[in-house]
């Protein structure tokens, strides 16, 4: 496992990918997070104090565990009875994630919020138009570089290939060490001829992306700004997320981050242990807003 790592590693210096604009390459300051409950009396007469709030949560691993499959992830009744609350009380809530847009409404399924899919390149309402910065060319070009992916990766047990019109994820998590390594050298081979293109690793998963700087960070500015409008609020931002692209919204945003998982070093200033404790938020940040 840790050769195919390190080809795949080759590979990408090899394909010289301009790390400038990959979803990984930028500068991160790590720290040890604080357990969120630790400090919660003090955040919440943050939430008691503030103009606006606007509360953005990442789907898989965040609101929900990792499941085997993609297809056997549903938001429990519980936590959607939460956020349709909360919405109702005039916060602003949207889920950011990288499944597709259509895919994350069905399985989140709350009113009145707004949903982020391929990590920023799809945005909406629960009810309106879609809104996205994908160019036509961009999704073409995806749908081209998918269709060789599946070519040559069909035959290998257990991979997954999801195209999500802005992007391509390949899963691996019920792959065997020798196939694992013929999904590297077919990413090799398609980074070295797409050298501009950045992949990013996330949990048993690899993602490739546009060559653009659009993420889930850039969505919720974009997001607010909607909401804003010409007037400039004063608004408390949350952001709960658990993966490595997750790491770019908490280096950059201003607000309360929050990184759901084992306690590790991050970018976020605050951790939850599960997404069980992301449901005694909700409960939590109820019981403040009365």
């Amino acid at each position: 496992m840790l050769l195919a790592r390190s080809k795949l590693q080759r590979g990408r210096q090899r394909a010289k990918v301009n790390r400038r604009n990959a979803p990984s390459s930028f500068a991160l300051r790590r720290n040890t997070p604080l357990h969120l409950f630790a400090d919660w009396e003090a955040i919440k007469r943050r939430i008691r104090n503030a103009h606006e709030i606007a509360l953005f949560f990442d789907f898989d691993g965040t609101l929900v565990p990792i499941a085997p499959w993609p297809d056997r992830v549903q938001l429990p009744p519980g936590k959607r009875k939460q956020l349709e609350m909360i919405a109702r009380k005039d916060v602003l809530v949207g889920i950011v994630s990288g499944r597709q847009l259509s895919d994350l409404r069905a399985r989140v399924g709350v009113k009145g919020i707004w949903y982020v899919g391929s990590h920023g390149y799809f945005f909406r309402r629960s009810v309106g138009p879609v809104h996205t910065v994908l160019s036509p060319s961009q999704r073409t070009e995806m749908r081209k570089i998918s269709r060789q992916l599946s070519r040559e990766l069909k035959a290998i047990p257990g991979v997954l290939l999801e195209f999500k019109q802005a992007t391509i994820a390949i899963h691996y998590r019920h792959v065997s060490g020798p196939d694992y390594r013929k999904i590297v050298v077919a990413i090799c081979r398609l980074l070295r001829d797409n050298p501009e293109m950045p992949l990013l690793p996330g949990k048993k998963v690899w993602e490739l992306f546009p060559n653009s700087r659009v993420n889930k960070l850039t969505a919720i500015q974009h997001i607010l700004n909607l909401e804003e409008g010409d007037q400039k609020r004063d608004t408390l931002v949350f952001y709960f997320g658990d993966d490595s692209i997750d790491e770019r919204v908490f280096s950059q945003m201003e607000g309360i981050s929050v990184v759901v998982g084992k306690h590790r070093r991050s970018a976020a200033t605050f951790f939850l242990k599960s997404p069980a404790e992301v449901g005694r938020f909700l409960r939590q940040f109820c019981a403040a807003l009365k």
